[in-house]
């Protein structure tokens, strides 16, 4: 968990590294990187990383995005990991091991729930990096919330659902709670800061509630409900007070990479 004060200084980077880099809300990765003088490369790597900073012997940083899992300069994965190794370079405690040998460079993979404080630095600078306070509060979205809201931000930023959720609920317009699952396991969850702060009934690693919207998708037949669900704060949670609004569940299914996205909120 990143200290809030530590957050804000990243933000703050972040802010400074992309201004005059946004062209219609899409911040230019690659002239951030020449500006720099930053080389990068689109190469195969099989399976090892998604991303990976290097500073060779003429001190000279390099990029490098892996095509086998996905990356491009303009695909919406690729952004995200060319965004976190532009994080390992600009937060000065990441670059200047590099730059001095006493850290080797490491591949980076697509984990939002890093126990690594390094890696969780650099996720959270990508998220400010590509999508800025300012400018997530400009884009024109649905007046109630719900996951057309998350999609309509994507697609402006250029950005992965997943990264946009993880941003939107840290400095989204609406307070909601996000639990990310694969083959029916909790794999993490994020929640906003104004989001009831309730004990949870599941844990990262089990089972999903049964009774929940994305607990029946994995559980029972014809059961991938992509509408806007009226649920029960207990089948989720263990409620300290009853709510005056409607909890709502709608799920986001990834197709390609195989997770369900259940987003949670209040009228």
């Amino acid at each position: 968990m990143i200290p809030d004060h530590r957050k804000n200084s990243l933000n703050k980077l972040a802010t400074f590294v992309g201004n005059g880099f946004s062209e219609n809300h899409v911040i230019q990765l690659g002239k951030i990187a020449k500006s720099e003088r930053i080389f990068f490369h689109n190469d195969h790597y099989e399976n090892y990383f998604d991303g990976m900073l290097v500073c060779d012997n003429d001190d000279d940083f390099h990029i490098h995005l892996n095509l086998d899992r996905g990356n491009t300069e303009q695909s919406r994965r690729g952004r995200f990991s060319f965004a976190h190794e532009l994080a390992h370079y600009f937060i000065d405690e990441h670059r200047i091991p590099l730059l001095s040998g006493q850290a080797a460079p490491h591949g980076s993979l697509h984990d939002f729930a890093h126990r690594d404080e390094v890696e969780e630095e650099a996720d959270y600078f990508a998220g400010c990096l590509l999508m800025p306070d300012a400018a997530l509060r400009k884009v024109p979205v649905p007046r109630r919330f719900s996951v057309d809201t998350i999609i309509k931000l994507s697609d402006a930023f250029n950005t992965s659902v997943l990264s946009t959720v993880l941003r939107f609920a840290e400095s989204g317009t609406h307070e909601i709670c996000a639990v990310i699952s694969e083959n029916n396991v909790t794999k993490w969850y994020t929640r906003s800061k104004d989001f009831p702060d309730w004990p949870i009934r599941f844990k990262v690693g089990h089972t999903l509630p049964p009774s929940t919207v994305a607990g029946e998708f994995y559980t029972k037949r014809d059961a991938k409900y992509k509408t806007v669900e009226d649920v029960d704060p207990g089948d989720w949670f263990f409620p300290r007070w009853t709510p005056t609004a409607q909890m709502h569940e709608q799920c986001y299914y990834s197709d390609s990479y195989g997770y369900v996205i259940s987003l949670l909120w209040f009228d």
